[in-house]
């Protein structure tokens, strides 16, 4: 039941509301219905109980809230408003500006625009301005799209931003982030988070609307719509297309890649120094708004091998000519959109990108898109093998739907829907739409002041305030703070306090530590130690971390063999030097790994492995020497281990299992140690000799351990960031352990490499020919300093919005390829990614205790079959395999 009501199994069927004069006469007050029944003091308007004085005006029959400004009349003469004071309509005389009229658009009166001006941008990446100009700019800066430039009185002013995406170094691929400004509202819609939208720095689910209306967001279709009570459309489909849709009364009032709008397509590309250009690059360089790390403004526009892709793709059913195609499914639009300039530019830009089937598809797309818009009718043109759709689960791809109606919100308040049809994933019969899934309507989520959450979905409406979204709709809250009365904030879903940093543990090199609390101590056993745990506290998600060190060897440097962390009932463990892989319950799986319905993900960073839960939760292991684990700030005082209880304080992080204070780190490390075999607590003489003076002297040069603090140097810009002085110290000492040994002095170097890159800091190259030259990469693969391995994966691995925001020195793929977990393979021969696991093509195993045979064929997910281990085996595990 909604807030302030109750529920009843007999309750009148004609409840006091805010309009009783709407009731009709003959119901039957004494009739007993199941029901929601207001608190004392309290009547229904709407979906909700309010205080009685908070009602509105009931004006001619109809129930308007206080403050809501509403037409008095049919024909938009009489302008009122609902007097909150006296609670009764105050009107006006009124009418329309001279470009609107007044009509009725999705049951509501207003005064709307007469006609529209639209711009728009596609694939890779060509744009149509407001008076027709075509051109192509491949900026990846962040560029204003349109906007208001003449600031009036009679209009509303707004911002449309836009940014193009790229690979490394490779071309522009599309565009990636859309913002739109308008009524105190950041809107943003990036290819980070599909399906969703932030607002304000607020991550929230589809559909939105405004309170007063102003405003309403929804999907259509692939796309999102933003649409305003002023008659500005913005449409984007989280990939490649962008329009908006102003009305005329813009006219000769806008700027940016859109054009002034006045009609006149020559003056289009105005800069923003009022100066008009025909150079594409030098008109989209003006119109910057902003500087994004390693942003390139100049456009790769010619292809030399233009004609002959014309003459090719002109006859294609399966390609750029199936736009043209006179038998084809577009042949009823072709009468009322020109297909020629959409066909010109499919075929650039597959030009441009040959190996991308992707370019063509973005473009014919948005063909489709715009004979849909126009009314016409199209048959289907995708096919299994040619532009094909992945829907989400429960849910199908249809060439024409408008069942906007279909979502968990409707429950609550009305969706607006597109008058048009769209292509696009539709719920299967017996789901809805909640958020981005489909699910039954029983697992629908909750509508919370405006805002939509799935159930289970943690939120905080406040800064004081986290709330959980229940099964049933109900909304479940408790309050939050931080000390001394600070304001926290949400970072990644996760509330922190100020500094809005979480706390960081590492273990790096042959025995040093340093605490979450920056307690730095060294630790010389190899056993199996507990690195950090849960110990205290009821509000805060149980874990453990362990790591188990290598047995130690004369003049070699005892790493880290093996990581574990039990989380959500898992056990999951990480083997050093096994890249691709973690063990889960004993069984082996292909990262990634998104476990527990996605609260757990594993993925390949670099060349090591990252570790990450909802909660918080992340961990980074190099798979040989270095592991950092971090943790959000509410579990401050919740954690013991080697890595401290996380107080705050340095001077009690040796807390002992038994709750006392060891006296030093030689008393401290052995204390976490866990049942293992034999191992040692210290490292004897003869196997750990002391650095002499001389060859310390030698070491700290910055052909060694030393460029890590040179001034000026390859990591200065981390300096003031992350204090080298610690590393500097490990590098000393495990290089003079193994006597040298350059492998060591690498693996040091790129430890602090890695710590300096997790947070954000743009390095310089330190890797050289005669200095720890390059790895070498594997096929279809070549290094680079700052690559981000999930971001490019195969479409479906991984959650986009989950991956690393930073980047680390690996292995990227080369173009054309992509990555699939394991290494670069052409993006056609992408494995099965099923339940939160990775199957290799054509790979092989068993499942549900050996009762099924389980095949992934490449395109269509695992085919399985029925199979039975023989009288003379078992099913068991065996190094991590299912099997007979």
């Amino acid at each position: 039941c909604p807030k302030n009501s109750n529920y009843t199994a007999c309750g009148t069927a004609c409840p006091t509301t805010c309009n009783d004069g709407a009731m009709p006469a003959d119901c039957d007050a004494s009739a007993c219905v199941e029901t929601c029944e207001c608190q004392e003091g309290f009547v229904f308007d709407a979906n909700e109980c309010i205080p009685r004085d908070e009602c509105g005006c009931v004006f001619e029959g109809r129930l308007h809230g206080l403050g809501e400004e509403f037409w008095g009349d049919n024909t938009c003469t009489k302008r009122c408003v609902c007097d909150a004071t006296s609670r009764r309509a105050v009107c006006r005389w009124a009418s329309c500006r001279a470009e609107e009229e007044c009509r009725v658009e999705e049951g509501i009166q207003d005064c709307y625009p007469k006609n529209y001006g639209i711009c728009t941008a596609v694939g890779a990446t060509h744009y149509e301005s407001f008076d027709g100009r075509k051109f192509i700019f491949q900026g990846t800066c962040m560029y204003q799209f349109a906007g208001l430039c003449k600031k009036s009185q009679d209009l509303v002013d707004f911002q449309v931003l836009v940014q193009n995406g790229h690979q490394d170094d490779e071309p522009p691929s599309s565009i990636t982030l859309v913002t739109v400004k308008v009524y105190d509202k950041n809107i943003v819609i990036s290819q980070e988070h599909p399906g969703k939208i932030t607002i304000n720095d607020q991550l929230v689910n589809l559909p939105y609307r405004h309170g007063d209306r102003k405003i309403s967001i929804y999907k259509g279709g692939q796309e999102v719509v933003v649409e305003t009570d002023f008659g500005l459309t913005v449409t984007y489909d989280w990939q490649s297309q962008i329009t908006v849709s102003a009305p005329r009364a813009y006219a000769n009032a806008l700027c940016g890649l859109c054009g002034n709008y006045n009609g006149n397509a020559d003056d289009e590309m105005m800069m923003k120094n009022g100066q008009v250009t025909s150079n594409p690059d030098t008109f989209g360089h003006s119109w910057k708004v902003t500087d994004i790390p390693g942003c390139v403004e100049e456009s790769k526009v010619e292809c030399p091998t233009i004609a002959a892709a014309l003459r090719h793709q002109k006859f294609s059913k399966m390609g750029c000519g199936i736009i043209q195609q006179v038998d084809g499914p577009f042949i009823a639009c072709h009468a009322h959109v020109d297909a020629v300039k959409y066909f010109q530019n499919c075929v650039h830009d597959f030009c441009l990108f040959p190996d991308q089937e992707s370019v063509m598809c973005l473009i014919i797309a948005r063909y489709a898109a715009a004979c849909q818009d126009a009314g016409v009718t199209i048959r289907k043109w995708r096919t299994d093998d040619f532009c094909s759709i992945s829907c989400p689960a429960n849910s199908h791809y249809e060439i024409c739907s408008q069942d906007c109606s279909q979502t968990c919100s409707s429950i609550y308040t009305p969706v607006k829907c597109l008058e048009r049809c769209r292509e696009g994933c539709v719920c299967d019969e017996g789901f809805v739409l909640s958020g981005d899934e489909c699910v039954p309507m029983s697992q629908c989520g909750c509508l919370h002041q405006g805002f939509y959450y799935k159930a289970e979905e943690t939120f905080f409406p406040t800064k004081q305030e986290k709330c959980q979204c229940q099964a049933g709709g109900t909304v479940v809250c408790q309050k939050i703070s931080c000390p001394g009365g600070s304001e926290g904030k949400v970072i990644d879903g996760v509330f922190q306090c100020p500094p809005a940093s979480p706390g960081a543990c590492v273990a790096t090199g042959d025995r040093t530590y340093i605490s979450f609390d920056g307690m730095a101590f060294n630790i010389s056993g190899t056993c199996s130690y507990i690195l950090t745990e849960t110990c205290a506290g009821d509000n805060v998600k149980p874990f453990v971390v362990k790591i188990k060190k290598d047995a130690r060897q004369k003049r070699k440097v005892s790493g880290i063999q093996a990581l574990s962390v039990e989380v959500y009932g898992l056990t999951l463990t990480l083997t050093r030097g096994k890249r691709g892989t973690v063990t889960v319950d004993s069984i082996s799986h292909h990262l990634p790994a998104i476990l527990s319905n996605g609260r757990v993900q594993v993925l390949q960073h670099g060349t090591g492995v990252l570790l990450q839960a909802d909660f918080g939760l992340v961990i980074r292991y190099d798979l040989l020497y270095h592991v950092m684990v971090t943790v959000p700030q509410s579990y401050q005082g919740h954690l013991c281990g080697l890595c401290g209880n996380y107080n705050g304080q340095r001077n009690d992080d040796f807390l002992l299992p038994n709750g006392q204070q060891a006296p030093n780190a030689v008393v401290f490390g052995p204390a976490w140690k866990t049942p293992d075999a034999s191992c040692n607590d210290d490292c004897p003489e003869d196997d750990c000799p002391v650095c002499t003076e001389e060859k310390a002297a030698v070491l700290q040069k910055p052909n060694y351990c030393g460029i890590l603090t040179v001034p000026k140097g390859p990591f200065d810009s981390c300096h003031h960031l992350i204090n080298p002085a610690l590393y500097f110290q490990t590098c000393l000492h495990d290089l003079c352990l193994a006597e040298g040994d350059t492998r060591v002095l690498c693996q040091s170097i790129q430890s602090y490499a890695t710590a300096c890159q997790d947070a954000g800091v743009v390095i310089e190259a330190w890797r050289r020919p005669s200095f720890c030259r390059k790895r070498g990469c594997p096929a279809n693969s070549s290094y680079s300093l700052c690559t981000n391995l999930c971001a490019n994966s195969c479409t479906g691995l991984v959650d986009a919005s989950k991956c690393p925001k930073t980047c680390l020195e690996g292995c990227r793929c080369d173009t054309g390829y992509i990555f699939d977990g394991q290494g670069c393979v052409p993006k056609d021969k992408c494995g099965c990614f099923v339940d939160g696991r990775y199957y290799k093509p054509h790979e092989s195993v068993l499942k549900d205790k050996c009762q099924q045979r389980c095949t992934c064929v490449p395109g269509k997910d695992l085919t399985c079959s029925s199979h039975s281990c023989t009288d003379d085996e078992t099913c068991e595990i065996r190094d991590g395999v299912l099997g007979c």
